[in-house]
């Protein structure tokens, strides 16, 4: 299985310095072969994206950051502040360490530092209940975080707390369309099915496939269409 285009599209979810737009627009070329769908996210997305970085380094700060409307880091968006999150950092960071992938100043469950880590991943298994179990269930609840009602709950909820709000000069919500790319991606490589194996699977990704509350039997994606509902978020329709 080919694998790098996780980490092109690492660089996407990292902080926007010069050339961001000339790294999306690279993403959505490299991509348009093998994954049309996610090349036409990107390119949406490039369509509404300001062209001067310091307005692209707000709109980025205000989506993932300061009052944001989602983390990038899976195991928070998982977890919260539960111990797990705390398992989730130790076992990614001796991932990390063990094929040499550097961190850089995010933490080891960070979006963009974990795509980079999958195509050093060698044993098959640990890679699909990392992108089953984690990557995928973490991306999919930071798209519900840009429904129209969770946005103006957040809104509501900072307008309370904060006296003064930023506010980016583009609209929050654009974003959506590089999450909705990359779970195109997911959603054509790995099969994302739910499945509770034996209490026996002692192993890290064992324990979580017991801790997080997902739908039972859930087919896999290469028998389903997958398309995203008014709100971007993905459904499927799947055969009998």
């Amino acid at each position: 299985m080919k694998l790098s285009q996780y980490q092109l599209i690492s660089t996407l979810f990292d902080y926007p310095r010069d050339g961001y737009r000339e790294s999306m627009q690279r993403v959505a070329d490299g991509l348009r072969a093998d994954y049309p769908s996610a090349s036409v996210e990107l390119e949406k997305l490039l369509g509404l994206l300001p062209t001067d970085i310091y307005k692209i380094q707000e709109l980025y700060t205000k989506s993932f950051e300061v009052q944001a409307i989602t983390s990038l880091e899976i195991g928070y968006v998982l977890y919260g502040d539960d111990y797990t999150r705390g398992e989730v950092l130790a076992n990614l960071s001796a991932e990390h360490k063990a094929v040499g992938n550097e961190c850089g100043g995010e933490l080891a469950d960070h979006l963009a530092n974990v795509l980079r880590l999958v195509p050093k991943i060698k044993d098959r298994e640990i890679l699909f209940d990392l992108m089953r179990l984690m990557v995928a269930p973490a991306v999919e609840n930071m798209m519900k975080e840009y429904t129209p009602s969770s946005m103006k709950q957040k809104e509501k909820l900072y307008k309370k707390q904060y006296k003064t709000l930023i506010i980016p000069s583009t609209p929050l919500g654009i974003y959506l369309h590089l999450f909705k790319a990359l779970y195109t991606l997911l959603d054509s490589d790995f099969e994302l099915i739910t499945e509770n194996k034996p209490f026996e699977d002692v192993s890290f990704f064992g324990f979580l496939k017991n801790e997080l509350e997902v739908e039972e039997g859930k087919k896999s994606s290469n028998s389903c269409s997958m398309k995203f509902d008014t709100n971007g978020m993905p459904v499927r329709s799947c055969g009998v």
